[in-house]
């Protein structure tokens, strides 16, 4: 079994090899570069990591797999601010500690399929 740095490192050469700034990758061609049977979350974790050391961000996708992201792409990102954003009156029940986080739900979800609490069961 290769290690998450080792594995981070051959995914990084197939990622800049490729050409593209994005990417899916799939379960089984991770399990290939590992030489693994399974793919556990630790594992992920730390290759994750890793392959952050060669400017990549990976995660999963609910698809199947992961997706893969030339972090340097980001940087021309416009950026969000909690000041822009958020209302005056959104932004003092944060610093009160008085706001309501279920409101943010439904906006906070919109695009996916279930809120996550439904997925669990809850």
């Amino acid at each position: 079994m290769r290690s998450a740095y080792e594995t981070a490192m051959l995914l990084a050469t197939i990622l800049n090899r490729s050409g593209h700034s994005r990417a899916r990758v799939s379960v089984k061609t991770i399990r290939k570069l590992a030489t693994r049977r399974h793919l556990r979350r630790a594992f992920a974790g730390e290759l994750t990591d890793a392959l952050a050391e060669y400017s990549w961000t990976l995660t999963e996708i609910d698809s199947g797999g992961y997706a893969a992201l030339r972090t340097k792409t980001l940087e021309a990102a416009k950026p969000v601010t909690a000041k822009r954003w958020l209302s005056d009156d959104e932004w003092k029940a944060l610093e009160r500690g008085t706001v309501r986080l279920s409101v943010f739900e439904k906006e906070a979800t919109a695009g996916l399929q279930q809120p996550a609490a439904e997925d669990e069961g809850l």
